[in-house]
C-alpha cells in the first residue's frame, strides 16, 4: 500500500507507474538488441566490444525488472482500468502495424538487395509508432522518443554507403531506447519502491 500512496502523493497514477515500468523494461530490452546489431556491423565484433555493450544492457534490464516487479502490486483505479479498455485494441492495432510494416520493409529492401537500409528503415517505422503511444500511455515523453529516432535514422542516410552508416543507424535507435528506458526508470525511481508490499494484491 506504501506505493500506492507515494504514487498517488507524486500526482501519478498507478496506471501510469505500471505502464512506464513495462515500458521502460522493453525499451532496455530491445535498445541492447539494437546495440549488440551496432557492434556486429562494425566489421570486427570483439568479446570486447560485446562486453562494453553488455554492461549498460544488463544493468538497464536487471533496473527495469526490479522496478516492474515493484509496480505490479499498485492497485488500478477506476480510471486506469477504463482508459485501458478504451485504448487497448488501438494498442494492438498500433504494435500490430509496426511489427507489419518493419517485416514488409526488411523483405522488400531485401529483394532489392539494399540491406543497408534496413537500419534506417525500420529506426523510422519504430520511431514513428512511438507517437500514438503518448497517447495510450499518457506519456508526452514518447515524442521525444519518436522524433529523435526518426530525425536519426534520416541522418544517418547523410553518411556514405557502408558498415559505418549501418552502425550509427543500429546505434541511433539502440541509444534513443536506452536513454529512454533511463529516463523512465528514473522518473519512476521516486514512486515506486525497491521492496514489494505483502498486503497489496496483484492487479493485471
Amino acid at each position: 500500500m506504501d506505493e500506492t500512496i507515494r504514487a498517488i502523493s507524486a500526482g501519478r497514477s498507478a496506471g501510469e507507474l505500471k505502464g512506464s515500468t513495462r515500458g521502460a523494461l522493453i525499451c532496455a530490452l530491445f535498445g541492447s538488441v539494437w546495440m549488440y546489431w551496432a557492434v556486429v556491423f562494425s566489421g570486427n565484433p570483439t568479446p570486447l566490444r560485446f562486453l562494453i555493450v553488455t554492461v549498460p544492457a544488463v544493468l538497464l534490464v536487471s533496473w527495469g525488472i526490479v522496478r516492474s516487479r515493484a509496480a505490479r502490486h499498485l492497485l488500478l483505479s477506476a480510471a486506469d482500468v477504463e482508459h485501458w479498455s478504451a485504448f487497448r485494441k488501438f494498442f494492438w492495432v498500433n504494435s500490430g502495424i509496426e511489427w507489419g510494416l518493419s517485416g514488409v520493409a526488411v523483405f522488400a529492401l531485401a529483394q532489392l538487395g539494399r540491406y543497408d537500409l534496413i537500419p534506417q528503415a525500420l529506426g523510422i517505422i519504430i520511431g514513428l509508432h512511438f507517437f500514438p503511444l503518448v497517447k495510450i500511455f499518457r506519456a508526452p515523453r514518447y515524442y521525444w522518443t519518436g522524433g529523435i529516432m526518426v530525425v536519426a535514422a534520416l541522418g544517418s542516410l547523410l553518411i556514405h554507403r557502408g558498415s559505418i552508416r549501418n552502425i550509427v543507424g543500429c546505434a541511433a535507435i539502440g541509444l534513443t531506447l536506452w536513454a529512454t528506458g533511463a529516463a523512465i526508470l528514473f522518473w519512476t525511481s521516486s514512486a515506486v519502491g525497491g521492496q514489494t508490499p505483502s498486503r497489496v494484491p496483484r492487479t493485471s
